[in-house]
């Protein structure tokens, strides 16, 4: 069961992860500058999908390992995946050329970070939801 729950977030996560990215870079090549907007594009979707990876396999030994502590990893990795969030985009910002290239950047990477954040909530209570049935 606990493989399987695995399985199906990693392999969700990485077509969801995967079909933004198509997405966006649709959007880049008809709307915008693909010189400007191709790093925040890249660096967001691998951020998100070595969170998603690293969360996957972290949630699959806990809840082997020891399933009361499953509600604390839920805080733990929200709160990691925030704190690595906010020290990527801090990194970005020193490295920029200019505000508007950090306003594409923080953009792009907020839309990533919540649609991969509502898609682990939504994923992870029903998981929930189907364990205490």
């Amino acid at each position: 069961m606990r493989t399987e729950v695995t399985s199906t977030y990693l392999r969700q996560s990485i077509c969801l992860i995967a079909g933004i990215t198509l997405l966006s870079l649709l959007c880049i090549s008809v709307w915008g500058d693909v010189r400007r907007m191709t790093v925040p594009v890249c660096v967001s979707s691998v951020f998100q999908l070595t969170a998603c990876l690293s969360y996957g396999y972290v949630w699959k030994r806990v809840s082997l390992a020891s399933p009361g502590s499953l509600p604390t990893l839920y805080l733990s990795a929200s709160a990691i995946r925030m704190f690595a969030g906010i020290v990527t985009v801090l990194a970005f910002c020193f490295a920029a050329d200019s505000n508007q290239s950090i306003l594409f950047f923080v953009a792009i990477f907020l839309i990533y970070y919540f649609i991969v954040l509502i898609y682990d909530t939504a994923y992870f209570m029903k998981v929930e939801k189907g364990n205490r049935k």
